[in-house]
Formats: structure tokens, sequence, C-alpha cells
């Protein structure tokens, strides 16, 4: 670089070459990387908010997309909880005195997992713990549904050997319900509709028209046939032996006698809309061992597994009984 500069004397009119010292030119370049400096910082600083809001960007996206996958999950956890509990309610209610089979053991039920990592997707994320103990709940409880559905399949060979014992089990429903919109009280604390308060509903409400036909669910004896302005109004009870009996309450018409044999699936009478009653319905009750219980989980012969699932939820939900 020339370091000659020039300066214009007023005097000659004239430029005349003027020597600049190293001092001087050392202070300009200094001068000038100090601007240099000072630009840089000031692009730097200006960007950041840019640099900042992209990555909080990213953040947001990760956090949202975490949520998603949570809630999906815990749907999921509240959907095979719900499942797995009506399983439990099966095994331990029915099959095991049906079936003489013990119901599936308290540490069999808690499954298991293990195996190779099936969540490494999950990792790397900033909850990445919450979202894996989510993952493996949902893992345990879908193996514990697996494992009733076993013991399910058990049930039905089982079935096979001991048919005389089931063919008195009240094992179907009392009047034609295939597609369930025909269930419309379940068994448990109930509105009661005359009296307005909340009352022990010891049997399921079949809505139908008055003259439906209701069948016996189950081989056996009928022990009773009445007559009841209040209450029950007309109503049968029929005797499957093995400790179970049957009650069929509100009928029009009888279609059996005191001390008949029947089968499943013979018609006893008829719906009617008798005795404590507010509209045409069947009152339908499953006593074993002089206790009452609750008769959705004897329709296994009815139903597939699904309507099964299905007949439990509709039968459980909270409303009032039509007597």
């Amino acid at each position: 670089m020339d370091n000659t500069n020039f300066k214009f004397n007023k005097k000659t009119l004239e430029y005349e070459k003027v020597e600049v010292s190293w001092r001087v030119r050392l202070k300009k370049a200094g001068l000038h990387l100090g601007v240099s400096l000072s630009l840089a910082l000031l692009i730097i600083v200006g960007s950041y908010p840019l640099v900042s809001r992209y990555s909080e960007k990213e953040k947001l996206q990760e956090i949202e997309k975490l949520q998603t996958e949570y809630d999906a999950m815990n749907r999921k956890v509240e959907e095979i909880a719900l499942e797995l509990n009506v399983l439990k309610m099966r095994d331990d209610s029915v099959y095991a005195d049906i079936f003489g089979v013990p119901p599936v053991s308290k540490t069999l039920r808690i499954g298991g997992t293990g195996g190779i990592d099936e969540f490494e997707n999950l990792r790397g994320y900033s909850n990445s713990e919450l979202m894996l103990k989510s993952a493996q709940l949902v893992r345990t409880l879908e193996n514990q549904v697996n494992i009733h559905k076993k013991g399910f399949e058990r049930i039905h060979k089982l079935s096979n050997t001991r048919s005389s014992k089931l063919a008195h089990v009240p094992a179907i429903q009392p009047i034609h319900n295939h597609n369930l919109i025909r269930t419309a009280s379940g068994f448990g604390m109930r509105l009661h509709p005359v009296y307005n308060v909340m009352k022990m509903h010891s049997g399921i409400d079949f809505t139908a028209k008055i003259g439906t036909d209701i069948n016996a669910t189950g081989d056996g004896v009928v022990t009773s046939v009445k007559v009841s302005r209040t209450g029950y109004g007309k109503h049968v009870i029929i005797d499957h032996g093995f400790g179970y009996k049957t009650l069929y309450a509100h009928l029009s018409a009888f279609k059996v006698s005191k001390g008949q044999k029947v089968k499943r699936g013979d018609i006893i009478g008829k719906v009617g809309n008798t005795g404590t009653s507010t509209g045409p319905h069947l009152h339908y009750e499953v006593i074993r061992n002089n206790k009452k219980i609750d008769p959705a989980h004897f329709f296994f012969n009815d139903l597939d597994y699904e309507q099964y699932q299905e007949m439990v939820k509709i039968s459980t939900q909270i409303n009032t009984s039509l007597d």
C-alpha cells in the first residue's frame, strides 16, 4: 500500500506530498478495526432474537408433539383399564363358580414387559421419562388383557366337556336383544321412578312391547308363578339347580305353571306392565346361592366378546330404573 498522502497548499495553490508516520497509520488501522468489530457485534446482537425465536419455536413444536402422544396414550390406558375390569369381574364372579376353575392369579394378572427396547423412539426428548412411564403402563395393561382373553378361550374349551351343568346355568338374555338396544337399566343403585330416591336395583330392565316373548335363560323347574298388584306384578321364578335361580317380573301373561320343567329358550311368559312399573318392560334377576347378582355377567352364550363388553358398559350406566 502507498504510504504517501497529499495536502493542498493555499499559498502555492498546489498539492504537496506529505509522509504519514507508522504511528498515524497504526492509529487509523485501529480505528477501522474497532468500527468493523462494532458493526459485527451489532449484527450478532441484532440476529440473536431471530435465532432465539427459531429455537423457541422448535421447543414449542416438540412440547406439542409430546403432549399429543401423551394424551393419546392416556386415552388408551383408560380404555384398556375399563376392558380389563370387565374381564376381571367376569372371571371372578362367573366362570370360577360355574366351571370350578380358579380365577386368574393376582401375580399373573400384573403381567410384565421385556425384550427389545420397543420405546426407543420416545427417548431423547426433554420429557422422555414421563413418556416412557406412560408407554410402559399401556403395555402392561395390554399384556393383562391378553392374559384374560386366553382365559376366555380356556373357558370355552371347558364348556364343551361340562354341558350338563352349562345347560342349567342362565346364560342367555331373556328376550331377543342381540343389538342391545333394549337394555334400559342395569344392576346397582338407581333412581327409583316412583319413589324418586336412590335404591338398589337388583336386576336388569329390558324395554319391549307388551306381548313380547320371554324365554327361560337355562334349563330348570318353575317354582313360582305369582300375581301381585305392586312390586314384581305378575312374575315367574325358575330354579336351575347348582344354586341358580332366575326371576322374570311385570309380565302380562304366563306360559308356564308351577312345577313345570323348562329348557333354555322355552317361552315362559309375555312382556307386560304389571306391578310397580312405569312402562312395558321385563325386569330380570339372577340369584346365586340366595344372593342377587348382576345378570350382565351371565350372557356369555348370547353375546360375543365385543357385545359382552358393550352390555356391561350399558348396564353400569347410572340412570332411572323402570321399576
